[in-house]
């Protein structure tokens, strides 16, 4: 039988055998917050604040969740995140994160047999496997008996006989065709930049050519494209590049200061509601670094108010999470929706069993299903979302750092 406390918490859990809360003088009580000491058995006690090995997520320093911390939660895993956090305050007891709540509870009950946040204790056993893992292997190279030279010839001869190229995904994207011009007339189109032709490195040929043939250089066309798109990002520091996004000011609104950065960056859904029980305090600026494929770390500025917005504020605005009702727009720059929504990318969070309701439904927003229950949905729901605003910013945000 383990000896650690997190295992004999798991095997006294799993077999429906309460543990028994003792208190200093050793007799049993029935609150946990009146304990001294935790009796599995005759001869394992612990004390009652005793570090288990059930890491806390995004915890510094490896920090654990205590013995006590764990058997409130099993005592109490009928009751709701409200009432929980709750009934911990009146005990004095430390809650679990709801990060971790449904993790514990799984493998404390025997649903799951491993979780990523339970440190091992067993590294001889480890070793152990480790140790038939390297004599199977010797054993293997033992076995396999060396090729005469003339014999390796025949061999490799034969498998190239037979080889056959197939055509795969990666195959295919090393192509071998030149889209230089393709790249060129598309910063000439959007970014209105001047891409001289290819195979023309004398300035006073290319300057004598239209005199001479009496034709448009290519680029002339582009020059008239070069809107206020590009004299926005000539206006803008490096330091007012980087993208805004403006969450509704409303508590019962799905996303909000309190929750919007831990939905983007941790991708995983917490009612705003719950993080005030909890007394988190609403900031008045919300900084989210976007963690792009490439190892590129890009923040982006969130706010609930414009109320101090200067004009290069309104410029580097990308996004704007909508809760549905008119009044969010008062005192902006663009108060009507068809307005604000030919300037800026707007998204209507809500539930995906629900319906856009009016006047939100006529707005030229997209919507951002999140699911009720299933918290693993978050990470897609979110990965859509960066997809949606990149090809937004790309065609009508250029100058910002995204």
């Amino acid at each position: 039988m383990s000896s650690d406390p997190l295992s004999l918490l798991r095997e006294s859990t799993i077999s429906n055998k309460p543990v028994s809360l003792l208190d200093q003088s050793g007799e049993t009580v029935a609150n946990i917050s009146d304990a001294k000491n935790i009796q599995f058995n005759k001869d394992t006690t612990f004390p009652r604040d005793a570090p288990t090995n059930f890491k806390k997520t995004n915890a510094a320093d490896n920090e654990t969740y205590t013995l006590e911390t764990l058997i409130f939660l099993v005592q109490n895993a009928q009751l709701d995140n409200s009432a929980y956090f709750k009934e911990c305050r009146a005990r004095g007891i430390e809650h679990v994160s709801i990060v971790d709540r449904r993790k514990i509870l799984d493998y404390l009950t025997g649903k799951v047999d491993q979780s990523p946040n339970v440190s091992s204790t067993n590294k001889q056993e480890k070793r152990s496997r480790d140790d038939v893992t390297m004599e199977e292997t010797s054993i293997k190279k033992q076995k396999v008996t060396p090729l005469k030279s003339d014999d390796s010839i025949k061999l490799v001869k034969e498998v190239l006989a037979r080889e056959r190229e197939i055509m795969t995904r990666s195959s295919v994207l090393k192509g071998s065709k030149n889209f230089t011009h393709a790249i060129n007339l598309a910063k000439q189109l959007v970014l209105g930049k001047e891409i001289p032709p290819a195979g023309r490195s004398n300035p006073s040929q290319k300057s004598a050519q239209p005199g001479l043939s009496g034709q448009k250089p290519p680029n002339a066309a582009a020059k008239p494209l070069k809107s206020a798109i590009a004299a926005k990002g000539q206006k803008l520091s490096s330091k007012d590049k980087i993208p805004l996004i403006i969450v509704p000011a409303a508590p019962t609104a799905k996303f909000t200061l309190y929750n919007i950065k831990k939905f983007l960056e941790d991708q995983i859904y917490v009612d705003s509601q719950v993080l005030r029980e909890e007394g988190l305090k609403k900031p008045e600026r919300v900084t989210v670094e976007r963690k792009k494929p490439n190892g590129q770390v890009v923040p982006y500025h969130i706010v609930d108010s414009v109320s101090q917005f200067k004009q290069t504020d309104w410029d580097r605005v990308c996004c704007v999470f909508v809760a549905g009702q008119l009044w969010q727009f008062k005192g902006w720059k663009w108060e009507k929706p068809v307005e604000l929504f030919s300037n800026v990318k707007g998204f209507y969070p809500k539930w995906n069993s629900d319906q856009v309701n009016a006047p939100a439904s006529e707005w030229a927003v997209t919507e951002l299903n999140i699911h009720r229950s299933k918290r693993h949905m978050d990470r897609a729901t979110v990965s859509q979302f960066w997809d949606a605003l990149d090809s937004y910013n790309a065609t009508h945000k250029p100058y910002l750092n995204f």
